[in-house]
């Protein structure tokens, strides 16, 4: 029970989680930010005046389930009134949890949501939150007549809390960038750039700020009764024994004083060891000389910059003041700070990505590694372990796990066998192995109690050279990492590949040999077979890869690679990120892809393909959200086989898997060319220009921008040859094949144009005194054909320009599908091309003639064409747009009085769509009919819910249904319950869910009609006549078993 009561009435009138569920979640993953929130902010609130008997949880969108999501909100249940002070100290510790984006705070007679991604507040600044509700006006929510007050409360009802919903509403209020993680980041970024002007070497740097964030936490670590780790009683004591030649009681004041500093760091040397420090060499010279070396390097003007900084005066960058006094390092998650350690000194790879966000790692992490097990003693190995994200959180899991099993708190020891004895890591970059040693401490640290820290018999176990390696992973003499001597070694292998064009070392290419193929030199792949090698006949393999290269990738290497993986080992899982590439790596070069594997032959069962879909809220920072549309099954077969279901299935359904095999045995000019019907050739590629090309010299050229400038309609069929220069530089990278440059010709862009969406392309209208073609820029692609075979480029013209060449190559094409806008010149070629003639191309007047021409010369079926129509207006602007991108806005709902005709346009189609497909799969005579629920008010919720009759004597076709909208968070909450009931309590509700079906009955006349409910968010591209398809095809399969 809730101390204020708001949370009992929030569950009652908003359907949020009891407050059981949020106070102490029984779901694994809730359940453990739960304890850390307690943890790390009880201590201190509960200090407070007004702050005793606080109770501290998490709402979190599925408290039942064991998944590692970021909570909606971390929640402080007050028991009493609480001053501004204590809010500001509340507020100023969540923000440095910088767990979640909100903080709820309620009182006996409020409830308030904060905003956790503002700066903190000054002393002297009045804090505002985002929403301030009253308990008189959450008890009057759901009432027939409802005010302006109880239509805001309205918006926190659950569904648009767990939908983001409430977080787009908002969104001025939840910027990321001034989130705790990424302000530190800032704040880090200028100290060093300050340091390096200065002179100071990047190592040096590094492990100096290493050290200062330690040295905060144990400033700030408080013990059980409010007291630091490091306090002034005994810094004292260090100046009473002569190792401080002055009384601080701040960490600044030590850094203004070159030799106290260094004292100060040996001190703390020799009482934790580890690798945090100077003088690890094998004698007490080589130690000595390890710490002069350092203590001559840096001298008093870096020690101030340091100073200046952690004293809180100044931001270097940009000259406001530094927050640092706001950042509670006992409260900030330690492993939080080593991930953006890990950023901040990140690989410096060419490709790939360098960064892997927690909330990945967590993801991860949740398949291989859950909470909710006793298993603990297992060896887990990171084969490009970076600064230890991986390492670090799999050490938290074992650590919860050990407690779990042995039901007591873990004690120093324990905690140093797991490091020493379960957790390995290896990487190339020394400097990130000694970030990985650094991070693994800070976690450790953060588990033992502070009158711990000072005990003779606490020490940090020496990871370096010994448990975390720095070498080449595919270098055979490393002990721990050798593919026969170590074999079986490990439990699990997890971790981030490095990847990219020719990254692969001579290690990699030596240990790869004839067994496993390389392609383009990239090395990711190979760690897949190199890590299953080291891993236990049953174990696991999971980690990230890039998805060109292991899934999309259709080259001859890349697909003996995928063979052979695919053969001998059991793919669980494969998570294409690559439509999130840009929200979740701000900087990726590559789309990435998540691979989980055992180690044990295939058995023939599918693997589950997963391909998340951006939903342009603030969740797309720390929250990856997977709907059903998202999830498919690959049998390994058709995986090896069929290399379109990674395209096909990451943006359509199987009915596009379908239509795209079909249309790839069609007629392209790849076919035609191998038949000798046609010649292709790139355009001219300047590059190096070594080569003298004197049989372009005269010719028309047409360059890089210029076809967009010459039709920016996207109509015009014929490039009049006449408007284009001459080319007068005969220089070029190599010489080109003329012969695809000769009349008649067709010219292709490779780039796919966002103002228009489409593709592009033209037939060469020579100059009547002039019969030869047009040259081109490496740009485009020029097809000739003989001139008896002349209708085969009008009806390939059409098809280009057309919406067809968009929808087969966004699902056949591997570079296309994920971000990347130019076609290789082959792919391009594959595109079909009817056998139809697509009549004149002069009468051409609009874009839609165009796709008229081609739907009938395909002889397209409607349901074929809604699934083209539907991907091109919806899903590929979704794909390619923002927020406002036509899918992403709210279904239509339009007035009866304003019209007369459809007041529900997008709803009505769908529903239309698939009834039909239910009489065509059970019979014309089928009395199936449709019921759309529509808000009657203007506070439309975030959901929609449609019921499909299947034996409904007295309706036919689609009903509308007025409904008010707290009757109708009433019946969707009903359908919860019942969802809920039937299916598994961890399966987190149809909110949660965000798309799902119910089957049930309702009884009209004393007669039970079987009813299916659908209910998905108020966006038009769950409401799409394809996904009408989709969804009844479901149901009927559903019905068949």
């Amino acid at each position: 029970m809730s101390q204020s009561g708001l949370l009992e009435l929030a569950h009652k009138k908003l359907h949020w989680p009891t407050p059981e569920q949020i106070l102490e979640p029984p779901g694994a993953g809730p359940s453990v930010y739960a304890q850390i929130a307690r943890e790390k902010l009880g201590r201190t609130i509960s200090k407070l005046s007004d702050g005793h008997g606080v109770q501290i949880g998490v709402l979190a969108a599925n408290p039942q389930g064991d998944s590692t999501e970021t909570p909606i909100a971390l929640v402080c249940d007050f028991p009493g009134e609480v001053s501004e002070e204590t809010l500001k100290k509340t507020y100023r510790l969540a923000w440095s949890f910088s767990r979640t984006p909100s903080l709820i705070t309620t009182e006996p007679n409020r409830l308030r949501i904060w905003t956790c991604y503002e700066e903190p507040p000054k002393e002297d600044d009045i804090i505002k939150p985002v929403i301030n509700v009253s308990k008189q006006e959450l008890e009057s929510f759901n009432q027939i007549s409802l005010s302006d007050q109880a239509a805001e409360s309205l918006r926190l009802h659950w569904a648009d809390l767990v939908s983001g919903q409430f977080f787009q509403e908002h969104s001025q209020r939840f910027q990321r960038s001034q989130a705790a993680d990424q302000m530190l980041l800032r704040n880090l970024k200028s100290v060093r750039k300050e340091l390096q002007e200065n002179e100071l070497d990047d190592d040096t740097i590094h492990d100096l700020l290493a050290r200062i964030i330690f040295i905060q936490f144990l400033f700030d670590r408080q013990e059980s009764e409010g007291n630091p780790a490091l306090n002034t009683n005994l810094l004292d004591y260090l100046y009473q024994i002569g190792k401080l030649s002055a009384k601080y009681s701040h960490l600044a004041d030590i850094l203004r004083n070159h030799r106290d500093t260094y004292q100060f760091f040996r001190w703390l040397n020799g009482k934790f060891n580890g690798d945090l420090f100077p003088g690890k060499g094998a004698t007490e010279q080589e130690r000595e000389v390890e710490w002069q070396t350092e203590e001559q390097k840096v001298k008093q003007t870096h020690l101030n910059i340091l100073a200046y900084f952690v004293s809180g005066h100044v931001d270097i960058e940009n000259g406001q003041l530094s927050l640092w006094q706001y950042y509670h390092f006992d409260v900030i998650p330690l492993d939080f700070i080593s991930s953006i350690y890990e950023e901040f000194v990140s690989k410096e790879y060419g490709t790939g990505i360098h960064y892997t966000p927690e909330h990945i790692v967590d993801f991860v992490l949740d398949g291989v590694l859950p909470w909710d097990s006793e298993k603990w003693d297992m060896k887990i190995l990171d084969p490009a372990c970076g600064s230890g994200i991986f390492l670090v959180k799999a050490f938290q899991r074992l650590i919860y796990r050990w407690e779990k099993a042995h039901q007591k708190i873990i004690q120093p020891n324990d905690l140093k066998n797991l490091l020493e004895n379960n957790l390995f890591g290896v990487d190339v970059d020394a400097q990130a192995v000694r970030v990985a040693s650094f991070s693994l401490y800070l976690t450790m640290l953060d588990k033992v109690e502070p009158q711990d820290y000072w005990e003779n018999e606490f020490r940090f176990p020496r990871l370096r050279d010994r448990q975390l390696i720095a070498a080449d992973f595919f270098e055979e003499d490393k002990e721990g990492f050798r593919s026969v001597q170590d074999a079986g070694k490990y439990d699990l292998v997890v971790g981030n590949a490095p990847w990219g064009k020719n990254t692969v070392t001579p290690a990699a290419k030596s240990w790869a040999g004839d067994v496993w193929t390389i392609t383009y030199g990239n090395i990711g792949p190979l760690f897949l077979p190199k890590a299953a090698a080291l891993t236990k006949p049953g174990g696991q393999v999971a980690m990230m890869q890039p998805a060109l290269a292991l899934i999309f990738n259709q080259v001859g290497t890349a697909q003996a690679f995928r063979a052979r993986l695919f053969s001998e080992f059991k793919i669980e899982e494969i998570v294409n990120l690559s439509a999130l590439r840009f929200g979740l790596f701000k900087d990726a070069i590559s789309p990435a892809c998540v691979i989980t594997m055992s180690v044990t032959p295939p058995d023939g069962e599918p693997l589950t393909y997963i391909c998340p879909k951006p939903v342009m809220t603030n969740q797309d920072d720390y929250y990856i959200v997977i709907e059903p549309y998202d999830v498919n099954t690959i049998y390994p077969q058709e995986a090896i086989s069929n290399p379109l279901v990674w395209t096909a299935l990451m943006w359509g359904g199987r009915r596009d898997l379908s239509l795209v095999r079909r249309l790839a045995k069609d007629k392209n000019l790849e076919q035609l060319e191998l038949s000798n019907i046609v010649i292709s050739s790139q355009g001219i590629i300047r590059g190096s220009r070594q080569k003298y090309h004197s049989a372009i010299l005269g010719r028309r050229i047409l360059e890089d921008k210029r076809f967009t400038q010459l039709f920016p309609k996207g109509t015009d069929t014929y490039l009049v040859a006449k408007q284009l220069p001459i080319n007068k530089d005969p220089y070029t990278h190599r010489l080109t094949n003329l012969a695809a440059f000769d009349l008649p010709q067709l010219i292709i862009k490779l780039s796919w144009t966002e103002k228009l969406s489409r593709f592009q392309s033209a037939i060469t209208e020579s100059e009547k005194q002039n019969s030869t073609g047009i040259i081109c820029s490496g740009s485009y692609v020029s097809v000739h054909i003989i001139e008896e075979n002349s209708l085969i480029l009008e009806a390939a013209c059409l098809t280009y320009k057309s919406k067809l060449a968009v929808y087969y190559l966004l699902l056949s094409n591997g570079r296309f599908a994920s971000y990347i806008p130019e076609i290789k010149p082959s792919d391009l070629l594959r595109v079909p091309i009817p056998e139809l003639s697509v009549g004149d191309l002069h009468n051409i007047k609009t874009i839609d003639d165009i796709d008229e021409r081609i739907r009938q010369a395909f002889e397209f079926k409607d349901s074929e064409w809604v699934l083209i129509n539907d991907l091109f207006n919806y899903t590929l602007q979704d794909f390619k747009g923002n927020s406002a991108s036509p899918g992403r806005k709210r279904t239509l709902r339009i007035d009866n009085s304003q019209s007369q005709n459809n007041t529900e346009p997008e709803l009505t189609a769908y529903c239309e769509y698939f009834l039909r497909v239910m009489k065509a799969g059970f019979g014309q005579d089928k009395q199936v009919c449709a019921t759309i629920f529509q808000e009657i008010n203007n506070t439309f919720l975030p959901v929609r819910l449609v019921a499909i009759y299947l034996n409904r004597p007295d309706c036919h076709g689609v009903h509308i249904e007025p409904i008010n909208s707290p009757d109708l968070m009433e019946r969707l909450e009903n359908l919860n319950k019942l969802y809920i009931k039937r299916g598994s309590i961890e399966d987190g509700g149809i909110f949660y869910q965000r798309v799902a079906r119910i089957y049930d009955s309702v009884q009209l006349n004393e007669v039970n009609i079987p009813t299916i409910y659908l209910i998905k968010p108020d966006k038009i591209r769950y409401w799409t006549r394809s996904m009408a398809l989709r969804d009844a095809d479901e149901v009927a399969a559903d019905i068949m078993t």
